[in-house]
């Protein structure tokens, strides 16, 4: 009697797991025909039995049934499971655990590695559409999945890297943008974008050594590219150098005189330098004047530019209202400083408002214009041109 129980139990077992492996090949089966509910049934047990748990081809179906999920345009197995390609990635990543070298030449993908490609791709795709979402973190994630997955191959997805540099400085996370960026110029990575934007964090972070050392590197890469001048410039201006800041952008201008967005970012520069509380005086008046200049280039090639217009008119209502701040300090009795600096200031102001009045007339719904004209004839007692601005900025607030 012993004999005969232990021999079924045997053939029980037997029979239980032959019904594991019969799952794994049914999985497979029902993967082929498009019966992706019916395959995630069968290859779910077999991840757990002692007989097919550490199988490389258990893990390859599995990875096959979940990158199925994860590409099936069929709304009844669309969302069947949650994160189906993480589940794939998981699934690959234990078959090449288990056996890097298993093939099954009649599977599609027919390698785990293979498959985890095809991931690679689909991670991509989904950083770009939460990209586009202007979803920022999710978007990062996904750029940095296809980065680890291309390792794999030995790979290095300078776009990917790239991507979610942009990601990371969306969301604030320097630290981060840094070291992407660093590895995006180690790679020679060919978008000249990436010299600014890493000198950029290396100069708010204080080490003007390395922001230069990488304008450097910039510049023997792309000698002629224009941000990387601007960055240059940034910090020959930044550090005093005002002639060698000159020098480089009189180079950028030689190489397209009649390049408006050119001039109008040397004006923001020398705007920028000019609001520098550093500075002295004088220096700051060079800042203003070079500023003039470059906006005024500008608007004379380009005469419907807006932003031109409008940086131009803060420029001199921004250095309006710091001659105005520096009024309040003189003393009251004495006239003579007071109706100087008064001078000074309404100056300023009266040469901001056709600059900003135009702006208006170029972009009438532009409401920091409004805000702005609305200060400056305050500013300078014009109730009849303040009353209509206030008009026109409750119709657009409405």
């Amino acid at each position: 009697m012993k004999r005969l129980l232990l021999f079924l139990f045997v053939v029980c077992s037997a029979v239980f797991l032959s019904a594991q492996s019969g799952n794994v090949i049914d999985a497979y089966n029902y993967t082929k025909s498009g019966k992706l509910d019916k395959a995630l049934a069968s290859i779910e047990p077999a991840i757990t039995h002692p007989k097919t748990m550490n199988e490389p081809k258990t893990w390859l179906y599995r990875g096959n049934v979940y990158l199925a999920l994860a590409l099936t345009d069929d709304e009844k197995y669309m969302n069947l499971v949650e994160g189906p390609l993480d589940s794939a990635y998981n699934s690959y990543q234990k078959s090449i655990s288990i056996d890097k070298e298993y093939i099954a030449p009649s599977a599609n993908p027919p390698k785990a590695e293979l498959g985890l490609y095809i991931i690679g791709e689909q991670y991509y795709n989904k950083g770009v559409e939460f990209f586009n979402k202007q979803e920022w973190a999710l978007a990062q994630n996904y750029f940095e999945k296809t980065k680890r997955i291309n390792a794999i191959f030995g790979a290095k997805d300078s776009l990917a890297t790239y991507n979610a540099t942009l990601c990371a400085l969306q969301l604030g996370d320097k630290e981060t943008a840094s070291k992407y960026l660093k590895e995006l110029v180690n790679m020679d990575y060919r978008n000249p974008r990436i010299y600014p934007m890493l000198a950029d964090l290396y100069k708010e972070s204080g080490d003007t050594a390395k922001m230069l050392g990488t304008v450097k590197i910039g510049r023997t890469r792309f000698p002629n590219d224009l941000g990387i001048i601007i960055a240059e410039t940034n910090y020959y201006l930044g550090t005093g150098q005002i002639e060698k800041a000159q020098e480089l952008l009189q180079q950028a201008v030689e190489q397209d005189p009649e390049n408006a967005i050119l001039h109008f970012t040397i004006g923001s520069n020398y705007d920028k330098l000019a609001r520098d509380t550093s500075i002295n005086d004088e220096d700051k008046q060079k800042m203003i004047a070079e500023a003039e200049i470059a906006y005024s280039k500008a608007i004379e090639i380009k005469p419907d530019y807006f932003d031109a217009y409008y940086n131009m008119g803060a420029l001199f209502f921004n250095a309006g209202v710091e001659k105005f701040e520096e009024a309040s300090n003189i003393p009251p009795n004495d006239f003579d400083a007071y109706n100087k600096a008064k001078e000074e200031f309404e100056g300023y102001w009266s040469k901001a408002m056709p600059y900003l009045e135009e702006a208006h007339k170029l972009d009438a719904k532009d409401l920091n214009t409004l805000i702005a004209l609305k200060a400056l004839y305050a500013r300078l007692s014009m109730p009849e041109k303040l009353k209509e601005t206030n008009e026109k900025i409750n119709a657009l607030t409405k």
